[in-house]
Order: structure tokens, then sequence, then C-alpha cells
């Protein structure tokens, strides 16, 4: 069975909403995340364990990753920001769209992190709900309720983010380039209007673990753990529905 939107005949995808409909979006950035990870760590991770996740409950529709969301250590190297209000706009039409071609529940996934990350989807989330019937959000980091280990599998490219991309892509994750001291980046001299905060201009791991301790086994462990709850968390909003 077909899990990805784009992917699906007509008749595959009027087939999948009748099955379960449950519509899967995966977000995040592009972003900074040290040297040994690409800038689209946290749309890519996010995606693998929105699959991962359709595939475990047995239906639901993935839609392509999207990499636009809020800051962000938006004076690194490479990263892109936005504003709020673009972003209201973007999701608050997503909803509308996906509720008109058969949306009952929409999971909304992001694997960039952050306050004004996190708390911006829970708002559009919210006020779109109760704006409009017959549609359940759930709006969530993906690490939310999971502990693996004793603790949240989260971070900024530290051992948790660093396992998880390992786990999904193999090939693109550059541990040998890894360095305690991150290499120079270059730095963006006005932070975008739209940013909350400006960044430090030199990267420390803080409290953080730092990755050398990374595996793709331990990402597997986190990446069950994170689907094995969202799948007890989406079949309650479907059963709700009856």
């Amino acid at each position: 069975m077909k899990i990805k939107y784009e992917e699906m005949l007509p008749n595959e995808f009027l087939a999948a909403i009748d099955h379960m409909p449950v519509f899967i979006v995966p977000t995040g950035l592009l972003e900074w995340h040290a040297d040994h990870l690409p800038l689209g760590q946290d749309t890519m991770k996010v995606y693998g364990i929105c699959l991962e996740l359709a595939k475990a409950l047995g239906g639901g529709i993935v839609l392509p990753p999207n990499y636009y969301g809020r800051p962000g250590y938006s004076s690194y190297t490479g990263t892109l920001t936005y504003s709020e209000g673009l972003l209201h706009l973007l999701f608050t039409e997503l909803f509308e769209q996906l509720q008109k071609v058969g949306a009952k529940v929409i999971v909304l996934l992001t694997g960039h992190y952050g306050d004004c990350q996190v708390d911006f989807i829970r708002r559009v989330a919210d006020i779109y709900q109760r704006e409009h019937d017959g549609i359940t959000i759930i709006a969530q980091p993906e690490y939310e309720g999971v502990t693996v280990d004793g603790e949240s599998p989260s971070d900024h490219a530290g051992v948790w983010e660093t396992s998880m991309f390992w786990h999904f892509y193999p090939d693109l994750i550059r541990m040998d380039l890894f360095q305690d001291v991150p290499q120079p980046m270059k730095l963006y001299g006005e932070t975008p209007p739209h940013a909350f905060y400006r960044e430090p201009a030199e990267w420390t791991w803080g409290t953080q673990d730092v990755p050398r301790e990374s595996s793709p086994e331990k990402g597997k462990r986190a990446v069950d753990a994170i689907v094995a709850h969202l799948v007890d968390k989406i079949n309650k909003a479907v059963g709700e529905l009856h």
C-alpha cells in the first residue's frame, strides 16, 4: 500500500482516505547542524519518522517534506527562517486543503525544535481547530511524550538527532568531520527582523550530549519509541471519530 501523497493514483488516494483519513505532515527547517549533519537534517529526520509512522499505523497519507519554519539559528551558515505571519497563512491554507480532500485527523510533526517553532505549530493548529468543525490536529515535536534511556530524545545536532539521522541516512552523515569545536561558520551580519533572538558568534554544546556517543542503533531505538507513542495517540484520535 502506498503512503506517499505524491505517488498515489486517484483511486489509491481515495482508498487510503476511506481506510484511514489521517494525513501526516513532516515539517522542519534548513538550518546549520554542526559539521557532520546536512542543512536539511531537521526535515529529513522527521520525514523518515513520518514514513515509519504510516507503516506502523497500517494507513495514513504522508505529505512531502516541508522546509519552511520559524527561527532557528538564523545567522548561522545556510539557515533559512520565516515570519510567523507567512507561516500562519501557509499552514492554515494547508489545513483547509487537507480537510477539503478528506482529512479527519492531521498530524503535524516538527523535527525542528525550540519554543519559537513549537509554540507556533501548536498555536496555528489550535486556532484552526477552534474555527473549523470535523477536524483533529495533533501538532508537536516528534520527541514529545517519549523517553529513551531515561531522557528525552531531543537536542540540536547532538547525540539524539545525530543518531536518528544516522539511522535513516547513513550515506549522508559525516562523523569523520565532527569536531568538539565546529569549524568557523559563515555568520550573516544582520539577523532578519522576524528572528526573535541573535545567536552567539561561536557555537558551544552547552549541557547537551556531544554526539561522539551517537550510533544508528541508538537512533533506531529513539525512532521506534517515538513511532509507538504516536501510533497510540493517533489511534485514539481516530477512534474518537466514531
